[in-house]
């Protein structure tokens, strides 16, 4: 009798598991989903309103105080597109735990997309949610990286992939050329390293 109640017990609590990162793995599919939607509505608005600039500049004049259109898109700050690994990700701006939850994050203080220096942003690699970078490691030399941005869309293209320990944190430093940098902890699960991925601005 005591062996059933047990059973009955780890049965609840394998259940109770299998739930919460179900759970969670949809709650992070939402929160990317409403960024991206977000991000690309902000994208149109800037194409439609530089569209209209010429015709809406008198009003502009006139309306001294008028407010811009505003920049609040659930943190996302671009998207990130890799048609070799079916990716599309919005990017969050910072690497805490929050942001890696439903995004990628960019680096502080890196530079930001298609400006010369170092677009560093990190992602997690997980079976439970964030699984964005999961396949980064498909990536080689001669592939592509897209960001796109309120200011435009930049192609990165591949020029080095390697794996490093955690404390090598020169993968962040400033380049003199644009490039990209993408890091995610591997091997998947073990997450004893890191797997860098760097591009350069076509």
């Amino acid at each position: 009798m005591k062996r059933r109640i047990i059973g009955i017990i780890f049965i609840f609590m394998g259940l109770s598991i299998i739930g919460s990162a179900l759970f969670m793995r949809y709650s992070a599919n939402r929160q990317q989903q409403a960024m991206l939607e977000a991000f690309e509505k902000t994208i149109q608005k800037v194409d439609e309103d530089l569209g209209n600039e010429n015709a809406q500049s008198s009003e502009i004049e006139a309306s001294p105080n008028a407010k811009p259109p505003s920049e609040d898109v659930n943190a996302a700050i671009g998207i990130i597109k890799i048609p070799k690994i079916d990716l599309k990700v919005a990017v969050g701006e910072g690497i805490d735990n929050n942001t890696l939850k439903y995004a990628v994050g960019h680096f502080e203080g890196t530079a930001m997309p298609g400006e010369k220096g170092n677009f560093a942003v990190a992602g997690h690699r997980s079976y439970t949610y964030s699984e964005y970078f999961n396949r980064l490691d498909e990536l080689n030399i001669g592939d592509d990286i897209t960001v796109k941005t309120k200011k435009g869309e930049f192609t990165y293209r591949v020029y080095e992939k390697k794996v490093v320990e955690p404390t090598e944190v020169s993968v962040l430093d400033k380049t003199k050329d644009a490039t990209i940098t993408l890091v995610t902890c591997t091997p998947i699960r073990v997450a004893t390293h890191r797997l860098i991925i760097k591009g350069k601005l076509q």
